[in-house]
């Protein structure tokens, strides 16, 4: 019972921020997947630029997510 009293708030602070992005990270992908199914049914001059920005966005995300992980 001890421990629980002892949980600083700053704690709860980063789990909440890594909760946060991990929930960003499964957006990440489904965007991904979501820009693929897009390419598939519509043809159009933006497949490449989006598919492109798409996998940017993912790895940014995925570059954030390791940082905090390793910083907090």
């Amino acid at each position: 019972m001890e421990n629980l009293v002892n949980i600083s708030p700053w704690f709860i602070a980063k789990l909440a921020f890594l909760i946060f992005l991990t929930v960003y990270l499964a957006f990440a992908v489904i965007v991904i997947r979501q820009v693929q199914l897009m390419v598939k049914t519509l043809n159009g001059s933006f497949d490449l630029p989006l598919q492109i920005l798409s996998f940017v966005h993912l790895a940014f995300t995925v570059f954030v997510f390791l940082m905090a992980v390793l910083i907090l």
